[in-house]
């Protein structure tokens, strides 16, 4: 893989910077002095080098509000959809069943959970969300519209709009603690309750009790709290906003009880609590419960009749008052012990799971006979030594959860290791470091990415000793901007300079540094303190003596001479000198200190006899050549890079194709081929010399298939070069496999995802043995990766995407009328097109009518929501732009679920950190209308990631921001087709994500992760109606322990529960396997 003929790449830059290079001014050919040379030789498949060109990243992580779309709200435009009439609410009508279903029960959605609140007293308007007002550029607006269907804001506030149906009374914030009471008469208040009475043991999962009171980060709502001296008298409610039908009463058909996973725990009895705290009253009704990709049966709601106040005639036997009136206090009293009994009770919604089982997944999801190689993506970008101790970075995608890689050897290069890392940066964790520095007991490796928003999955990570890394916290890097980029890093005498480039309005580039005593805390020197943009560009090369510092940088508009910048104090101010040096190139790798002063060598530069002119300079402000390298072949492009240290500079150079020398020097100025590397299928991308001579060279190569793997190679002084045997060091080698979607239908589950780099699918009758499938359809050339599979009236869909290099991606469809035999879906112009980057479907729903599918388009204007329909599986239409609200820019789909009404797809909109959540409905799949955005009250942004139909309606859940800056997941539930929502905070007092969830006849079961990012615990919660929620610990393999462990994907059949997920260390990943059943 290369770049293209007019850009030849530097192995300096790397893997993540190619993108960035042919939107920088000045970089024409212009700078050459001989013809171009060769295009690059290889590009591994890194996503982030997606990333860099505003494609997505595939990771379960890269997902509003995380990964959410970013763009500047422009107001209102000719795309943004009108305000609509709010839909009235059919009387009476109920999602009707699925024709072609059976008794699967899929899975669904995901969001974060949040402490339970009081229950309110007073009703808040559904459109009364309070304005954004989140950190950023300043240049962005704050304000959400309340009358904005589309993906832009204008002026008015949420605040300031109105209710979308004014007869309508308005929703309200719901987390009810007192729903689920017992029976029976009031105590007195003044009455103390009596000591808890523990409840015997069986088994159940425990259910973790609710918080009381709400923690900080929750909003706090008005209503009656349920506290130990409040009577368990249960309340009478009447809503006037329940639709009522004439239904006065309705029968309980009864759930079959299906197969029981999990056993209870030794010395557990086995049979049903008496005193499992459920609410009173006859049983509720409860859905079929298909998940997102099949409807709800319709269920008979029964009509809240007032009951009278109950008279007690006295008769004429007084004789029998005293007995009867024995015989009641007898029974109060009993019943009293009952009532302390069930207060004291942990909550419980009454739906409950049995303890499952959770293990290792890698062998129910391994790749079938035939697939070859492990499909790994890892390259290795820089590499420096201080002493004997030497550090290589680089990144390893092969994970859906990408990390860094630091490779260390504390002998000068002749062993080892793999190095240890603490603390991804934020639920999306930077999983590139591009450059490394350090000298005098501190290290300093950086990301040249430029994260989604300030602070967030910043990769910077600091060491004392190069083996043992910790990534800085996002609140500590407050002063890197979301357009920041950072290019080079260089050890001064008094900390660390890092340099690059930033955003600016215009959207072009300028320059940008920052400075820090110890990798921890920064100050930022911005554009106007470096050079005005007409003179000035991006940074892109630095190197330091002591704290005399010299950078080179883009040339302003209009010129096509590199700029020399210096400065003499560490980097907090800066002066351009009046260098001008012809076919100078600015990038790292370019500029090296050498004795007592700088050196300057061209990159990929040489003149027709093969020679390299040498640039010295004492200070930095004036240059002069000193030296020249020579004698390399027609075939060769040029020097790619300087090291240097005690022993000298030394310098690589790709004398042929795919084949490498280094020359090395003592002072600069004469020059000798010191050491051939060979050939070498791939890319140098880092070089270092140490404090001995010995020579140390890093990049990645080609391995065969998809594979892509790092390369060292180390060469002592005298001494040929000899690959570094990278296969024996332990933790390092990773295998790709991810389980992206879980669907349930009939009796049987299909996982999808993607194994060793080609599709994967996998079937399973029990959820227990899994048998993957072997189809032409999930392979071929480049990467394949399936994100999500439905079941409709014509049989299985799944849909993904195709990587043929690391700028194109198309998509996968693949269908199956049975869910074993699978074969690729006709061609259709629908499903691409030319000039665009990346078609991308994420998320597909059907229903009677057909398949939806949801996902990205990114091309040269952008990335926008892209959906198609198809009713047959052979033919596919796209929605036209026009067709969308505001034609689908800046706003990712995240889900969509088939309604009794046709599709409804949400996701999320607006610049990261000030999103919103997005609510789309259709009738046909081809025309959109966007409903009132969704923000939960007391959250000041939100995005929602999975939707369900559940009980006539459609429950919805995602990830808010609270106005104390919390992040913590929400549920929002809709009965009127998104016109209007009820919202929930789900349980958590620690950080937490919900990666999945699906509905069933028992309920609403998610998935996802408990705690911080780098060491959360799998995770579940359950609930019967969207708004009471009660979460679940999870123990066993692969659940809980060292590491972050999640579950990502859940189905259920019957009464038998399945999740996938994962657990993974910065040395080990696996998948894992949880199954459980309801337990009665």
């Amino acid at each position: 893989m290369a770049s293209g003929p007019h850009d030849p790449r530097s192995s300096w830059w790397s893997a993540d910077d190619d993108a960035d290079r042919d939107r920088i001014p000045g970089r024409s050919g212009s700078h050459q002095t001989h013809r171009p040379p060769p295009a690059l030789h290889h590009t591994p498949p890194d996503p982030s080098e997606v990333r860099s060109r505003g494609l997505p990243l595939d990771s379960p992580w890269a997902l509003p509000p995380f990964g959410a779309p970013i763009g500047a709200p422009t107001g209102n435009g000719p795309g943004d959809a009108e305000d609509e009439p709010p839909r009235q609410p059919s009387p009476g009508r109920h999602p009707y069943a699925r024709p072609y279903g059976g008794t699967a029960e899929p899975r669904h959605s995901a969001g974060r959970p949040g402490p339970e609140q009081p229950r309110p007293q007073d009703r808040t308007p559904a459109g009364d969300h309070p304005a954004a007002d989140h950190y950023g550029n300043d240049h962005y607006g704050d304000d959400y519209s309340g009358d904005d269907y589309g993906t832009d804001y204008s002026g008015e506030d949420y605040p300031a709009s109105e209710p979308t149906q004014p007869a309508r009374p308005p929703r309200r914030l719901v987390t009810r603690p007192d729903k689920l009471v017992a029976t029976g008469p009031p105590r007195t208040p003044s009455a103390r309750p009596a000591a808890p009475v523990p409840l015997p043991d069986d088994d159940p999962l425990p259910d973790v009790p609710p918080t009381a009171p709400p923690a900080a980060f929750a909003p706090e709502l008005p209503g009656i709290r349920v506290e130990p001296h409040i009577p368990a008298e249960p309340e009478v409610t009447y809503d006037p906003d329940d639709d009522y039908d004439d239904h006065d009463d309705f029968d309980d058909p009864g759930v079959p009880v299906g197969r029981r996973i999990g056993g209870p725990p030794p010395g557990r009895p086995a049979t049903p609590r008496p005193d499992v705290l459920v609410a009173s009253g006859p049983p509720r009704p409860r859905g079929t419960g298909r998940g997102r990709h099949h409807r709800d049966q319709p269920v008979p709601r029964p009509r809240r009749t007032p009951t009278p106040p109950r008279r007690y005639v006295l008769g004429r036997r007084r004789v029998l008052t005293p007995v009867i009136v024995a015989v009641a206090v007898l029974l109060a009293a009993g019943l009293g012990l009952v009532i302390v009994n069930w207060v004291n009770s942990p909550v419980s919604s009454g739906l409950r799971l049995a303890a499952g089982d959770g293990g290792s997944g890698d062998q129910a999801f391994a790749a079938p006979p035939g697939v070859s190689g492990t499909g790994s993506s890892q390259v290795l970008n820089a590499v420096t030594s201080v002493g004997s101790t030497v550090v290589a970075v680089g990144s390893d995608t092969t994970s859906p959860v990408p990390r860094p890689l630091f490779l260390v050897s504390p002998d000068g290069g002749k062993s080892w290791e793999l190095g240890r890392v603490t603390g991804p940066a934020g639920y999306q964790p930077a999983g590139s470091a591009g450059r490394v520095t350090g000298g005098d007991g501190r290290w300093l490796a950086a990301g040249t990415e430029a994260p989604g928003a300030a602070g967030s999955a910043r990769g910077l990570w600091t060491s004392t000793d190069g083996r043992s890394w910790t990534a800085v916290a996002p609140a500590r890097l407050s002063v890197f901007w979301s357009g920041d980029r950072i290019t080079d890093l260089a050890r001064t005498a008094s900390g660390f300079v890092a340099v690059g480039s930033t955003t600016l309005q215009d959207g072009g580039y300028g320059p940008v540094a920052w400075v820090s005593p110890d990798g921890q805390s920064w100050s930022r020197v911005d554009t106007g303190e470096i050079g005005t943009t007409d003179k000035v560009r991006a940074i892109r090369a630095v190197v330091a003596k002591g704290d005399a510092v010299v950078a080179l940088a883009d040339p302003g508009t209009g010129d096509t001479t590199s700029v020399i910048l210096r400065s003499p104090d560490g980097g907090r101010t800066w002066l351009r000198t009046a260098a001008a040096l012809p076919g100078v190139r600015p990038e790292p790798g370019a500029l090296a200190v050498a004795g007592k002063g700088f050196l300057l060598v061209p990159t990929l530069q040489k003149s027709d006899a093969g020679d390299v002119r040498v640039y010295c300079s004492e200070l930095g402000d004036q240059w002069q050549q000193c030296g020249m390298i020579g004698g390399l072949g027609r075939e060769a492009t040029g020097v790619r890079g300087l090291a240097s240290s005690a022993a000298g500079v030394a310098a690589v150079a790709e004398s042929g194709w795919e084949r490498y020398a280094v020359y090395t020097s003592g002072d600069g100025k004469k020059w000798t081929e010191s050491t051939a590397l060979g050939q070498i299928p791939g890319t140098l991308r880092g070089l270092s010399i140490t404090d001995a001579g010995t020579l140390v060279a890093a990049g990645d190569q080609r391995a065969g298939g998809l594979d892509n793997l790092p390369v060292l190679m180390t060469a002592s002084k005298g001494k040929p070069a000899a690959p570094v045997a990278l296969g024996d060091i332990d933790g390092l080698s990773r295998s790709a496999r991810d389980t992206a979607a879980l669907v349930a239908a009939g009796e049987s589950f299909v996982a999808v995802g993607s194994v060793k780099g080609d599709a994967g699918i996998w079937t399973s009758p029990t959820g227990q043995n899994w048998k993957a499938v072997n189809s032409p359809a999930l392979g071929g050339a480049g990467r394949q990766s399936l994100n999500d599979v439905a079941h409709g009236p014509h049989g299985w869909l799944a849909v993904g995407s195709t990587t043929a290099d690391s700028a194109f991606i198309r998509p996968l469809l693949a269908t199956s009328g049975d869910g074993r035999s699978w074969r690729p879906a006709p061609e259709s112009p629908a499903l691409g097109g030319s000039g665009r980057y990346a078609v991308v479907p994420r998320v597909v729903a059907a229903g009677p009518e057909g398949y939806v599918i949801a996902g990205d388009d990114s091309g040269p204007g952008g990335v926008v929501a892209a959906l198609w329909f198809s009713a047959d599986l052979r033919r596919y239409s796209r929605a036209a732009p026009q067709s969308l609200p505001a034609g689908g820019a800046d706003v990712r789909i995240e889900d969509v679920v088939a309604t009794p009404g046709g599709y409804l797809a949400v996701g999320a909109s607006g610049t990261t950190g000030r999103t919103s959540g997005v609510v789309w409905v259709s009738k046909d799949g081809l025309n959109w209308t966007a409903r009132k955005r969704v923000v939960p009250e007391g959250a000041r942004s939100a995005a929602l990631r999975r939707v369900v139909v559940h009980e006539g309606g459609v429950v919805a859940v995602g990830s808010a921001t609270t106005d104390a800056g919390a992040e913590r997941p929400f549920a929002a539930v809709s009965s009127d087709d998104g016109v209007t929502w009820d919202y929930a905070w789900l349980p958590a007092e620690d950080t937490a994500v919900v990666l999945d969830m699906t509905a069933s006849k028992s309920g609403l079961v998610a998935v996802g992760s408990y705690g911080p990012p780098a060491t959360g615990d799998s995770a579940v919660w359950t609930s019967h109606d969207g708004l009471d929620w009660q979460r679940h610990a999870l123990t066993g393999d692969g659940m809980a322990g060292d590491g972050a462990q999640w579950l990502g994907a859940i189905a259920v059949v019957g009464d038998t529960v399945v999740a996938v997920g994962r657990s993974t260390t910065y040395t080990a990943d696996h998948l894992t396997l949880w199954r459980t059943s309801f337990s009665r």
